[in-house]
């Protein structure tokens, strides 16, 4: 199976050398890597080239926008993800072919994230399902089942039968996918083995709250096999990480955003973290 590994970039000429050269450093080799460089301002482009990788310049859009495009210029069978400011493990790809071969009728193929700040020192979690094997969508409305958005793969044919990715959604745009490719083609398949490292990186387009309602409603309506009492989970969830990246008294109108679940543990911590986060009084 030919490899293609798709890469959104903007502003990443610092710090991308390290993600594309772990994925030219594979046991196995990506074909081709295609960076989607999105509106940067900086020489994101020329580093990409100087690395051997393919550049696409492209108008400032936004992540999901970049991959698709990539996507689209993309000659491999079956598709890897990674983010500019992440990296992976040398036997990634190796693993993942070996899930494809071994699981063919998976709709995508995802392992565990290792989250690491940039001072190189960890929180000492993980990101990624607890256990192996077959994954259904709705696996992926509880925010301890996901990866990072460098860790899956997907066949080509798989990506464009679901359109590839949102280009409405400024957050949550891999979760969308992984949601609805496994609605749509069957069960993901998820393997144990830590092949990624996601960068915490403060000021991340992931941490993003801009327009959080009506980023959800655009992921929802994608969701049209997704009962009503599914969309009030995932706004949930939604509204629980928006309150742990939130400070008060901001982080007050998210926390009543959140249906207030009680028991759910996350969100105790979010709003602990929240109090933690409150600016100094003037």
């Amino acid at each position: 199976m030919r490899v293609s590994v798709i890469i959104p970039a903007h502003n990443a000429a610092e710090y991308i050398h390290r993600g594309i050269e772990s994925a030219w450093a594979q046991t196995v080799r990506p074909d081709e890597i295609i960076v989607g460089v999105d509106g940067s301002s900086d020489n994101t482009a020329a580093v990409v080239r100087e690395l051997g990788a393919t550049a696409l310049e492209l108008p400032k859009g936004n992540g999901a926008i970049a991959r698709n495009r990539a996507a689209e210029a993309a000659t491999g069978d079956v598709l890897f993800f990674l983010d500019a400011d992440d990296w992976w493990e040398s036997g990634k790809v190796e693993r993942h072919l070996q899930i494809w071969a071994e699981h063919p009728a998976s709709s995508c193929v995802l392992d565990r994230s290792r989250a690491t700040y940039p001072d190189g020192s960890t929180p000492g979690w993980f990101g990624g399902r607890a256990t192996q094997g077959p994954a259904d969508w709705r696996e992926f409305l509880s925010h301890r089942s996901w990866p990072s958005g460098s860790g899956f793969s997907v066949l080509r044919e798989h990506y464009w039968r679901v359109g590839g990715f949102n280009e409405k959604l400024i957050r949550f745009q891999d979760v969308d996918f992984w949601v609805r490719v496994a609605a749509e083609i069957g069960p993901a398949y998820t393997v144990l083995d830590v092949l990624t490292n996601y960068l915490l990186m403060e000021g991340s387009v992931s941490k993003s709250l801009a327009n959080m309602d009506g980023n959800l409603d655009n992921l929802l309506a994608g969701w049209p096999f997704a009962t009503a009492a599914e969309q009030r989970q995932i706004r949930s969830i939604a509204y629980m990480i928006a309150l742990r990246q939130s400070a008060w008294p901001e982080a007050g109108k998210l926390l009543l955003k959140t249906g207030f679940p009680v028991q759910n543990r996350y969100l105790w911590g979010s709003l602990l973290q929240s109090l933690k986060n409150r600016r100094p009084s003037k």
